[in-house]
């Protein structure tokens, strides 16, 4: 655990015991049958209590989503008891959380725990200190999500030119130096000599991609919320000929058939006055149609020309956090994204 994490967890452990009363016992780097990985394991004695921590420093509206849904897989795949441990939890946040049973504690004190005989819900304290946010490395900021996009998408992309992998991920030549640099030190891309580069644990990858994403360069990629009076006009629009393609709800809709979209995202240009005129859109704060700037130039191998890459579909809907959509995501990560990870 790094040592943000770690600062974390201990100051979140020690505002718990003084709230509460209760003795806490911390393991860490510790294995079980359950988890082949270290993990942080807490003990309440007197409560009987065995919990296995996940420290997510920073939650926020944009990346709760995500962090419910990685949360939930590691429930269900161990079938552990998991708490959630991040710097501060909002009141808004605790509520959302609290509503999906996911238990957590924060550094100010607030915490929610509901196992059999013990149920323990305190939210609304304000923190205290605060800890300084790391700012992330170069590889994680917007021109480097960008990338790496691209380097998920298409595979082979890592062995090409720095100046095509820059076209595809429409970001500076420069950019692309020093995002390479870092993702060969953080091992996600080897370098092998004259053999070439290779992307490495593609899996792990994907889902930080995921959560920053949606925190860091989805925000600036909002071109604007829009309504229409059109009925079911996404299933009868030529999307492609406007310029747009469906992400979110809408492409997920298309692809399973398991849900009926209520909230829809078009990526494409800015000021794109064509789709806004033949979907007739209207600008609405609050409108179910939101338009957001494509980010990316290239095409794939991904042979629906009206919708964006399953990788995205899958981001768009772990960033609503909504429960039907997070069960939606986990179809097309089976169905479709399984092959771009291949054999991590």
């Amino acid at each position: 655990m790094e040592n943000k994490e770690n600062e974390i967890l201990k100051r979140a452990l020690a505002q718990f015991e003084n709230l509460t009363g209760h003795a806490i016992k911390v393991k860490t780097e510790y294995r079980t049958a359950k988890l082949k990985y270290p993990a942080t394991v807490i003990e309440i004695p007197d409560l009987k209590l065995t919990l296995y921590a996940e420290v997510k420093p920073n939650i926020t509206n944009q990346n709760l989503g995500v962090v419910a849904y990685q949360v939930k897989e590691i429930i269900d795949e161990k079938n552990i008891i998991l708490i959630l441990v991040a710097h501060y939890i909002t009141p808004q946040i605790a509520d959302k959380l609290k509503a999906m049973n996911i238990q957590f504690l924060d550094t100010a004190g607030n915490a929610y725990i509901n196992v059999p005989k013990i149920l323990l819900y305190i939210k609304g304290n304000k923190v205290l200190e605060n800890i300084d946010r790391e700012k992330p490395v170069r590889a994680f900021q917007p021109a480097g999500l960008q990338l790496i996009y691209a380097l998920l998408c298409l595979p082979g992309l890592e062995n090409r030119p720095y100046r095509t992998m820059a076209n595809a991920a429409d970001i500076a030549l420069g950019a692309v130096t020093w995002v390479i640099k870092d993702l060969i030190k953080l091992g996600y891309l080897i370098d092998m000599g004259n053999r070439g580069r290779r992307l490495n644990k593609k899996n792990e990858l994907l889902l930080r991609w995921v959560n920053l994403y949606a925190e860091l360069l989805r925000p600036r990629l909002v071109i604007g919320r829009y309504r229409t009076e059109k009925k079911d006009w996404w299933e009868y629009e030529n999307i492609p000929n406007l310029k747009g393609q469906y992400g979110g709800e809408t492409a997920a809709a298309i692809i399973t058939k398991y849900l009926k979209p209520e909230n829809h995202i078009i990526y494409t240009e800015e000021n794109n006055g064509k789709l806004l005129h033949q979907l007739r859109l209207k600008i609405d704060p609050k409108g179910n149609i939101e338009l957001l700037r494509k980010f990316w130039n290239f095409n794939d191998d991904w042979n629906k020309r009206d919708l964006v890459n399953p990788i995205l579909i899958y981001a768009d809907l772990l960033a609503t956090g909504d429960e039907r959509n997070l069960e939606t995501a986990k179809m097309i990560y089976d169905k479709e994204i399984v092959r771009y990870i291949g054999e991590d």
